[in-house]
């Protein structure tokens, strides 16, 4: 959270010092332990005694239970010095998707400097799959057609609206889930995953405004695709393993 502020106000948000949002005092070690700190002044600045917005213990414990879930149900075993990494470039990037998360929902924003690093690190996660699984020609076309299916439905949709319908951070964002999904069917769980999410969030907000507003009705969709993202690398693969046994050979 304090991460997305920085960047929103134009601060370092690698080397700058954290601060209070209200009296800018600089905050110690102990009021930078994740939500223990807001817990143990009881969400109050331990300064000027304001009142700290719940939204930093919940990006908090949100980062965190990605983590914690990330560990108890990552599809590869831990047993070589490829998986490990490829774990942690993993745990890197839930980071970086949690701070889009919060800024599109924020502001409708997915920053560069949150996607450009994360396509990297999806990039790194690409060659480390090149050397888990070996290098042929049907891993890199799976490649190219999941970044092709993550990227190229949002690419169209922009260009046909002209950044009405959708921002290019989108695209951008298509981009790094076809590197971080590597298959044309994973890719495409991704899209249907992250459409039942949005059409399940809307439908509360669309029946409680009126007819003329509904049009101007605006919902940020990057968290969808986040959520969808998160659940596709986890589960993905055992999906549709799923799919295949249980309903595609019936």
């Amino acid at each position: 959270m304090a991460m997305v502020d920085r960047m929103k106000t134009g601060r370092d948000w690698v080397r700058g010092r954290s601060e209070c949002e209200y009296c800018k005092h600089r905050l110690k070690p102990v009021d930078l332990i994740p939500l223990f700190s807001w817990l143990s002044t009881k969400g109050k600045c331990r300064h000027c005694k304001k009142s700290l917005s719940a939204a930093y213990p919940v990006a908090e414990l949100g980062v965190g239970l990605s983590f914690l879930v990330s560990y108890f149900y990552w599809p590869y075993e831990l047993t070589s010095a490829i998986a490990i990494a490829q774990f942690i470039v993993w745990l890197i990037s839930c980071v970086l998707l949690a701070g889009l998360f919060i800024f599109d929902v924020r502001w409708f924003l997915l920053p560069n400097k949150l996607v450009r690093p994360l396509i990297v690190l999806g990039i790194i996660w690409m060659v480390l799959d090149f050397k888990s699984q070996g290098l042929s020609y049907t891993v890199i076309i799976d490649y190219i057609l999941a970044v092709l299916v993550g990227a190229g439905l949002f690419f169209v949709l922009y260009k046909a609206s002209k950044g009405r319908w959708i921002g290019d951070g989108d695209i951008r964002l298509g981009v790094a889930i076809g590197l971080f999904t590597g298959t044309l069917l994973e890719a495409w769980m991704v899209l249907f995953l992250a459409s039942v999410l949005g059409i399940v969030v809307a439908i509360p907000f669309l029946k409680k405004t009126d007819k003329k507003k509904r049009m101007k009705l605006k919902i940020p969709f990057g968290p969808m695709l986040i959520a969808a993202l998160f659940c596709t690398v986890l589960f993905g693969a055992a999906i549709i393993e799923w799919y295949k046994l249980n309903i595609l050979y019936l």
